[in-house]
């Protein structure tokens, strides 16, 4: 299980433990009903544009979490903050066109805010020597385990698992 410890009381132990990833999912189920249920829908260009984005920042988060390192997960975040912000671009863009109320596009850039507040949260810690000593530590107790089981294979005779 992985485990990334943050400077307030939270633990990882999976993508749904990361509140930037579900805030980002939500705001990603938000845009599609509303490309669905407004004249956003007739637009292909912009329907495509807004729905790529929403969907890129949510995949962005959970691909930077499969990777665990806490440099390369930065750097993913970095790539869904910046799908969040295009997609309040596209959001401006619907209401300039006449497609949504002003009130609609402040509710969806309020959504991807709160997305966004929580990414810069997670990217300062991803960027903190903590992460990086944690990243190690939770390493070095992986590898420890392996060898473990490994020694206790060989000492029983089965095949040691690769």
């Amino acid at each position: 299980v992985l485990v990334l410890l943050l400077r307030r009381p939270m633990a990882f132990r999976g993508l749904e433990d990361i509140r930037a990833w579900r805030l980002s999912q939500q705001f990603k189920v938000a845009a599609y009903r509303l490309i669905e249920s407004t004249a956003i829908s007739r637009d292909a260009r912009l329907r495509q544009q807004l729905r790529e984005a929403a969907a890129s920042a949510a995949s962005q988060v959970s691909e930077g979490f499969g990777r665990f390192d806490p440099a390369d997960f930065a750097r993913f975040i970095k790539m869904a903050r910046a799908s969040l912000i295009e997609c309040k671009t596209h959001l401006l863009d619907a209401y300039d066109r006449g497609y949504i109320p002003f009130e609609v596009h402040l509710e969806h850039c309020r959504q991807a805010d709160d997305a966004l507040r929580e990414m810069v949260g997670l990217l300062d810690y991803l960027q903190s020597p903590e992460a990086k000593q944690n990243a190690e530590r939770i390493r070095q107790e992986r590898i420890r385990r392996r060898q473990m089981r490994r020694q206790r294979q060989a000492e029983s005779g089965t095949k040691p698992e690769r």
